[in-house]
């Protein structure tokens, strides 16, 4: 199922569900999270140009929303932990791959390589089992929304019902203000100067 959630909402925390996003499960833990719209489709053609203007495009055009303590399961928590053993430990073997090649005659460039390849899965391993990842969720171009596409339909109606009641306390709290141009009460006197 999908979501989107009004950036107003994630941001103050009002609209977030205590509900895992992938997994449907109560959250145990509540880590802040950076959520970045995705970049347009044709700023993709830019990396004909090279890697620098796509990315100059991407950070200009990128909208980011802050959420200050995403709910995440128990078993999100061990996702999490889980890439970061397995992601320090592929980049651990690149300086390992070049003591090992340093003594290893004809095939040392190969362990270099081989080193090189594993740290580079390393690190597309830390970057997936970062805390910004997991939920699976990102920003609206517009910057309005938080969208999950992927979202557990157990976290869909605890956003729903997170929503209704963000709108019912917006709602209390409009109608305690006072008007702006009320008519003035009987035996009010003005200010006198």
């Amino acid at each position: 199922m999908s979501i989107a959630i009004p950036s107003g909402l994630v941001q103050n925390g009002t609209g977030i569900p205590q509900v895992c996003t992938r997994h449907g499960e109560a959250a145990s833990v509540g880590k802040p999270v950076k959520f970045w719209s995705k970049p347009p489709i044709w700023s993709y053609f830019l990396i004909i140009l090279g890697a620098l203007p796509f990315l100059i495009v991407t950070l200009i055009l990128r909208k980011e929303v802050r959420a200050q303590a995403w709910p995440f399961c128990p078993q999100c928590e061990k996702t999490h932990k889980n890439r970061l053993i397995t992601g320090i430990a592929l980049i651990a073997l690149l300086p390992l791959s070049f003591v090992v090649a340093s003594g290893a005659g004809d095939t040392g460039a190969l362990l270099t390589l081989l080193g090189l390849v594993a740290a580079f899965a390393g690190l597309l391993v830390l970057a997936r089992g970062a805390y910004r990842m997991l939920p699976g969720g990102f920003a609206s171009r517009d910057g309005s929304t938080v969208d999950f596409p992927k979202a557990h339909p157990q976290f869909v109606t605890a956003a729903h019902a997170a929503y209704a009641q963000a709108a019912q306390q917006y709602a209390a709290w409009q109608a305690g203000q006072h008007a702006p141009y009320a008519q003035p009460t009987v035996g009010y006197q003005p200010p006198q100067q």
